[in-house]
């Protein structure tokens, strides 16, 4: 993948390069406890209610990490990362017991660190910020993509928690650059905002949060439970449930590759309407699958269909105002639904006593958002701002 070229004063290479291997890296961590759900549910007897649980806490803790995000970006990129490797170190040596708060404090070092990265790449390649945002979002779906092998190779060695220590050993590489660079990471800094009123900027930034929050409510709904639905259905037993999850994230890391292509020819809001609208089927899909052939098709065009979607929803974002003491409320409040959705399908899915009907809820969001899109874009053009 090529590096997009940037304005004046561009920060080493070997700076970019632990960026985006760092979001790599928090691909892995964010999804990894979806992908060893199932063992760690059998070794703790979690019931669905529980496991939705631990995976609100994380993403609880991820949208907190993005608050705390200061202007001082390079602060909360290596404060970030360093909570990220202690935690992990923490939660690979519990057995149960104190699971959601260290779990929390997992995606505490998450957030502030896709975060900071986010801001600082967008700050970095202002002219290209879409193209490059899409990119690195990219990068982390390839990560995403490595998560269920990987998880399903460490199982069969050693307990499933460990392999959290694994990931914070790696996570050490690209901290050691950050603080080699620490003078070229603090000399990034955000650009003014394009709206000059605070209130119209507001105007913009609340409903985009909301949208945000749904998607990423979705995202993290279908590949958090996917494992263990696919895992559930008849006839899939052994490595199929790992496969399927791991076509929804080849999906969605193809589609951010091409998501750049495809702009070329149709407009931002007309791959986001198409995405949304393909989205709402494919989520419908996977309620109905009842063959691996279903599952298949319905997790690969899920990916596909997200792919674009949190990119395009982000540039718009940063190109309204880029400041993080504004912007980052967007990222906290985008985690949030990470946190809120995949709980809400989990308790769902208790009462009702089936998980497929836990999964009307990102299908539910998906459809809200599409609604909200048509409604926010007026907005958007009324406000004549160019993203």
């Amino acid at each position: 993948m090529g590096v997009p070229a940037r304005d004046n004063n561009k920060p080493p290479v070997a700076l970019i390069a632990s960026l985006y291997f760092g979001f790599v890296l928090t691909g892995i961590g964010t999804n990894l406890l979806g992908c060893v759900l199932p063992a760690l549910s059998h070794a703790w007897g979690l019931s669905d209610s529980h496991s939705g649980f631990l995976i609100a806490a994380q993403f609880a803790g991820s949208s907190s990490g993005s608050i705390f995000v200061q202007s001082r970006l390079y602060r909360s990129l290596i404060g970030g990362y360093v909570v990220l490797i202690i935690s992990a170190v923490l939660v690979a040596l519990c057995h149960g017991y104190l699971a959601p708060v260290l779990l929390f404090c997992f995606g505490l070092g998450l957030g502030s660190s896709m975060t900071s990265t986010s801001m600082i790449i967008a700050s970095i390649y202002r002219a290209k910020r879409g193209s490059v945002l899409s990119s690195l979002n990219a990068v982390w779906g390839l990560g995403a993509v490595l998560c269920p092998g990987l998880a399903t190779l460490w199982e069969r060695d050693h307990a499933s928690i460990t392999i959290y220590t694994g990931l914070a050993l790696a996570a050490v590489l690209p901290l050691i650059f950050f603080v080699i660079e620490f003078s070229s990471l603090s000399a990034v800094r955000h650009e003014t905002s394009v709206l000059e009123t605070r209130g119209a900027r507001w105007s913009l930034l609340i409903p985009l949060a909301v949208f945000a929050f749904l998607y990423v409510g979705v995202e993290s709904s279908v590949s958090g439970w996917m494992m263990t639905y696919i895992g559930r259905l008849l006839h899939s037993g052994g490595l199929y449930a790992p496969i399927v999850t791991s076509l929804f994230w080849i999906a969605l890391l193809a589609g951010r590759f091409a998501a750049p292509v495809v702009l070329r020819r149709v407009t931002e809001t007309q791959l986001l309407m198409f995405c949304v609208c393909a989205l709402i089927a494919s989520n419908a899909l996977l309620l109905i699958s009842q063959t691996p052939a279903m599952s298949i098709t319905s997790a690969t065009l899920s990916g596909l269909m997200m792919a674009p979607i949190f990119p395009l929803c982000l540039s718009k974002v940063l190109a309204i105002t880029s400041r993080p003491s504004e912007s980052k409320w967007v990222f906290a409040i985008s985690g949030l639904g990470g946190a809120a959705l995949p709980w809400l399908t989990g308790q769902i899915a208790t009462m009702r006593g089936s998980l497929r009907t836990g999964l009307a809820v990102p299908l539910i969001a998906s459809c809200i958002m599409l609604l909200l899109q048509l409604r926010t874009q007026a907005r958007i053009e009324r406000s004549e701002v160019k993203v």
